[in-house]
């Protein structure tokens, strides 16, 4: 699937280039950050993947895995195939850097779909259709790659014709690889499948985006306890818990503006916990003095615009550099397997 420098003609390689550009920038304009660390994972597995190749011809077929990231990321999967494409493009030269607009909309395009399909309707999270998905996901690749191929001449429609060919019976293993992540997912960790069907960056609000936090603000008799979200969105009819201790002593439920008033506990540290939608939860502890101080105005209200930049979280250079790091450290052990492979070809008697 990876299209070398030189295959294609120029136009087709600059059209790729332009479409993928426009859907970079969308990604990265809406990019929440605290999802680059599983952006980071997922791309390093689809970097993987697509490092294992299985001659078939002139040709040769390998996994794709759009469709099982499509659904776990969201329309950011097309992101993650840039990414892996970029770096194994530059590492090991499969594809070319003019061509790999068009080799990422192969890949990433099918799985971008996929994962628009799995944010509007939750039907994506069960295994018999996730498994549909990904298999139709590599066939769209396929198809993706034969026509792009078709452009560059009489030549290649045979090398065209087997690719789509080649590709029929990786659909069928992916799709069945799929569907026994997602019944595994379902069963060891659904909150991970709840995070990606609430995760989207076009289609669905915010607030579901993003980690839950909260700002405890201790009153003469109350306290003023607002959750939101890094975006400044307040967290609406959330359930609010606060412990002395281990004892629960209050219930609340926040307002439409993120906000909900507790008494205040006669205990000298006390515990509020926000349970969120779709798993989200947050908890603070709490010093309660004896005379508290005059209540400071609570600068996470959510009628303050400020909130949203006060509350913005740093980009998590720690998760990237893990992404990165796991990236490369696998890369290094391919290379160096595919090395000592090649040794051993040379010293064989027979060369």
């Amino acid at each position: 699937m990876h299209i070398a420098d030189g295959v294609l003609p120029v136009w087709v390689s600059a059209s790729g280039w332009a479409v993928t550009v426009a859907g970079l920038a969308a990604s990265l304009r809406k990019l929440p950050p605290e999802e680059i660390p599983r952006l980071a994972l997922l791309t390093a597995a689809v970097f993987l993947a697509s490092l294992i190749h299985v001659p078939l011809g002139p040709t040769s077929v390998h996994l794709v895995l759009n469709g099982l990231t499509g659904i776990l990321l969201g329309p950011l999967a097309f992101l993650a195939f840039f990414v892996a494409l970029t770096l194994q493009a530059l590492l090991f030269q499969f594809g070319g850097l003019f061509s790999l607009g068009v080799n990422t909309l192969v890949m990433g395009g099918p799985a971008f779909l996929v994962g628009w399909f799995s944010r509007r309707s939750s039907l994506a999270l069960k295994p018999p259709l996730a498994g549909l998905l990904a298999a139709a996901a590599v066939l769209l690749s396929g198809i993706l790659l034969a026509l792009a191929l078709s452009f560059s001449g009489e030549a290649f429609l045979k090398v065209a014709r087997l690719a789509l060919l080649a590709h029929l019976p990786v659909a069928a293993l992916e799709g069945f690889i799929t569907a026994l992540i997602v019944v595994a997912l379902r069963k060891v960790r659904p909150g991970i499948l709840a995070l990606a069907l609430g995760v989207s960056f076009l289609w669905i609000p915010q607030a579901l985006a993003h980690r839950l936090d909260l700002d405890v603000f201790p009153e003469k008799d109350t306290l003023h306890i607002e959750a939101f979200f890094p975006d400044g969105t307040p967290a609406r009819n959330d359930q609010v818990v606060l412990y002395c201790g281990d004892q629960k002593v209050a219930t609340a439920t926040t307002n439409q503006e993120g906000v909900a008033l507790l008494p205040r506990p006669n205990c000298p540290e006390a515990k509020v916990v926000v349970k969120g939608k779709l798993g989200h939860r947050v908890e603070r502890m709490v010093k309660l003095s004896r005379s508290p101080s005059p209540p400071s105005s609570p600068k996470g209200h959510p009628k303050n615009s400020s909130r949203a930049v006060s509350h913005r979280e740093p980009l998590p250079l720690t998760g990237i550099l893990a992404g990165l790091g796991f990236i490369f450290g696998l890369s290094a052990l391919i290379l160096s397997w595919d090395t000592r492979r090649r040794l051993k070809e040379l010293a064989s008697p027979g060369n």
